[in-house]
């Protein structure tokens, strides 16, 4: 029994004696590692997004996460793995609803640990979604040309439809165009110009643009003499 146990620790003894010196190192470096922390700005990702519902309220698009670890993994292909990812599958009436941002909506790499996460919570206001057609107006930079006017304007089309959030969109009166220069403009002009809505929660449905045709009229000589 002797022999045996002797054999064991002698047979092949150079292979056993480098195996142990490599444990050895890899647990210091492990042990000796310094723990660190730091500060990373995230980007929020929002899943099973209600198809018949809009967000009324601002929306939470980065995240603020303290994440500590080894000195070893607080570099960029580690920390680059880090998500936040909000599930609005449950999302089922309209109303304000609340997303803890903890462990299940953040996920950091093994051997890190998420310290905090500023804000704490995700608040949204769920509405509604709407449509609704609104009259297009027409913005005019400066004034006509002196001794003339608008004879006429035509507008095409003359409504774009918005959808959104339904108390939003039942607030919107009109929608404005860009500002037609009437520098230069004496007789007879066609243009096509987007148009702008006010509100980060509207969209226009479809294109944007409306074409503008307009007729000018003299109305006497420049400076208003005879």
């Amino acid at each position: 029994m002797f022999a045996s146990a002797k054999r064991f620790f002698t047979f092949n003894i150079g292979a056993k004696v480098l195996s142990l010196a490599i444990a050895s190192l890899l647990w210091i470096a492990i042990v000796g590692e310094h723990e660190l922390a730091t500060a990373i700005d995230v980007p929020v990702e929002y899943r099973h997004f209600p198809k018949s519902f809009e967000v009324s309220s601002g929306m939470v698009n980065r995240v603020n996460l303290f994440v500590r670890g080894p000195s070893g993994k607080m570099n960029d292909s580690f920390l680059k793995d880090v998500a936040v990812v909000v599930d609005l599958e449950g999302v089922s009436r309209p109303g304000d609803w609340t997303f803890n941002l903890d462990n299940r909506a953040i996920r950091v790499p093994a051997g890190l640990q998420l310290e905090r996460a500023i804000p704490t919570q995700i608040r949204m206001r769920f509405e509604e979604r709407f449509a609704r057609d609104i009259p297009v107006q027409i913005r005019y930079a400066g004034n006509p040309m002196p001794g003339y006017r608008i004879a006429k304007q035509e507008l095409s089309p003359e409504h774009l439809r918005v959808i959104g959030p339904r108390s939003r969109v039942e607030q919107l009166q009109s929608i404005d165009t860009d500002p037609i220069d009437l520098n230069g403009v004496i007789t007879e002009s066609e243009t096509r110009v987007s148009t702008f809505v006010d509100d980060p929660q509207l969209r226009i449905d479809g294109a944007s643009t409306v074409r503008v045709r307009l007729v000018m009229e003299r109305i006497g000589p420049p400076g208003g003499g005879n």
